[in-house]
């Protein structure tokens, strides 16, 4: 559960998840009740000022009071209604009337974790078991009959809020495929969309590659925006290596003006809530139009290009459904840090072996520097002739070490879903090492140390496609499985 990477200068920070919080307490007029209800206040305040430095916007809908009637649940469902809550949790700090919060949690469909104080002179064991018990036994809803119980812990607090929080999101959220899936005859990039909308995303649109195309052809008939474009990577530091044959001048153009078409037709559905694409790029650009998309899948998950700031947007190739799926949870997770995606490969390094994801041409640029300026990053970054498809330059860098990493991936296996996920460490890449690969030598580099056997690792991997994001966030995707009922797995032996 480690903290947020440091995100890139010119990044749009994502809008802020939003956490109903209320307390309960007895109704009955006991023994120091205003004692009581003004300690639980306070422990309502210390937790939600964590949050709010976590980066989360609470939500109070009753100021300083407790929640110890109907009349007072009636008044936080209508205020969480209004306002339209992800998240909401409940201050279960000593005894209530357990009714009281099932009847909030009937009325407000949303993720809920039930937290108390550890503190001797709070009672919250009884208070949860009860909250929760009766949860279980009336089962309002799959949030109520999901909820999390963590007492004292606020980092695990923040850490379900991130989990559920991402979910959240991503329910309201769509995917766009250009070109549909089932790339080069991958069954595993495809899946089951009215599945996945009833519990994962909000919908999964599907268009021809041809409204991109048509985009490109247009812009490069004024072709100062491609012309800009290139002049921004030269002036940031950015190499360009033509070979007269795959990598030419006339090419790249028209890659360019094919990730300029993309930014435009995002810009014309807006209305559709996309914030994760994916190309299926082979055959039909790679060898019909006669270029690679790898462009897109570099600069969608950046924060800025030669127009200015721009909203990050996960991006995959090849149609891949699940890959997406775990890019765009990733990036909602971190609060917008664009996520790392491509194929993997081994290699030893001093006897050991080491993970490599190295997309098919293009991956975020971000990870030339992560968390560094745009001159930084765009420094880092080579255009270089791609080894496949008709002609193209692909986008390379070789990644720097940036810390403790988590590398994941939503798979089915006989039709199950499965969080498949690893934690490790980046480790830095140099030219020799991107010599040493061969094949894909002019590709995006990025290399991890994780603890895993090759033997267990080749019988468990489920896909040749993961994505990765700076941090520790096992604890954040136990919780989003434990949430949606997918299994995990930890790869790492």
């Amino acid at each position: 559960m480690g903290p947020v990477a440091e995100k890139h200068n010119m990044e749009r920070a994502m809008e802020k998840i939003k956490i109903g919080v209320v307390s309960f307490t007895d109704p009955r007029a006991v023994e120091g009740i205003d004692d009581i209800n003004r300690q639980n206040i306070e422990y309502q305040e210390k937790l939600v000022g964590y949050l709010n430095r976590k980066g989360f916007k609470c939500y109070q809908p009753l100021k300083k009071r407790c929640v110890d009637s109907r009349e007072a649940s009636g008044e936080a469902i209508k205020k969480f209604r209004n306002e339209d809550v992800d998240l909401m949790v409940f201050g279960c700090w000593k005894w209530t009337d357990p009714m009281l919060a099932v009847d909030i949690s009937r009325r407000v469909d949303v993720p809920l974790a039930l937290v108390g104080a550890d503190d001797e002179t709070s009672t919250p064991l009884g208070c949860i078991a009860a909250v929760g018990a009766a949860l279980w036994e009336i089962a309002p809803n799959e949030n109520a009959l999901n909820h999390a119980r963590i007492i004292g812990d606020y980092d695990e607090v923040a850490a379900w809020a991130r989990a559920a929080g991402a979910l959240s999101k991503l329910k309201k959220q769509s995917m766009l495929l250009w070109g549909g899936s089932y790339c080069l005859k991958m069954s595993h990039l495809e899946d089951d969309p009215s599945m996945l909308k009833s519990f994962l995303i909000g919908d999964i649109l599907i268009e021809d590659q041809y409204f991109l195309i048509d985009g490109a052809e247009s812009i490069l008939q004024k072709p100062a925006r491609v012309k800009k474009f290139i002049k921004w990577m030269q002036k940031s530091g950015t190499e360009i290596s033509f070979d007269g044959k795959r990598a030419r001048p006339e090419v790249l153009d028209k890659q360019v003006a094919l990730y300029l078409a993309a930014r435009d037709r995002l810009e014309q559905v807006s209305g559709e809530n996309i914030k994760g694409i994916s190309l299926r790029c082979q055959p039909a650009l790679s060898e019909k139009y006669g270029i690679t998309g790898c462009l897109i899948p570099a600069f969608m998950p950046f924060g800025e290009d030669a127009e200015g700031p721009r909203e990050v947007i996960p991006a995959t190739c090849e149609g891949d459904i699940k890959g997406l799926l775990t890019s765009m949870l990733l990036c909602n997770m971190t609060g917008g840090t664009p996520p790392g995606f491509g194929d993997i490969r081994h290699i030893k390094i001093n006897g050991k072996m080491m993970l490599i994801v190295s997309n098919c041409g293009g991956a975020s640029v971000y990870y030339s520097c992560p968390g560094g300026c745009t001159g930084d990053v765009m420094s880092g970054v080579y255009l270089r002739p791609q080894c496949q498809g008709a002609a193209g330059c692909a986008v390379g860098y070789a990644g720097p070490a940036f810390g403790v990493t988590t590398l994941s991936r939503l798979i089915r296996r006989d039709g199950e879903y499965i969080m498949q996920y690893a934690v490790g460490e980046s480790v830095g890449v140099d030219q020799e090492l991107v010599g040493r690969l061969g094949w894909g030598d002019t590709w995006p580099v990025s290399l991890f140390d994780i603890d895993f056997d090759l033997k267990r690792f080749t019988r468990m991997m489920g896909s040749n496609h993961y994505s990765f994001v700076p941090g520790d966030y096992s604890g954040e995707l136990e919780y989003f499985c434990s949430i949606t009922g997918i299994q995990m797995e930890n790869l790492a032996g």
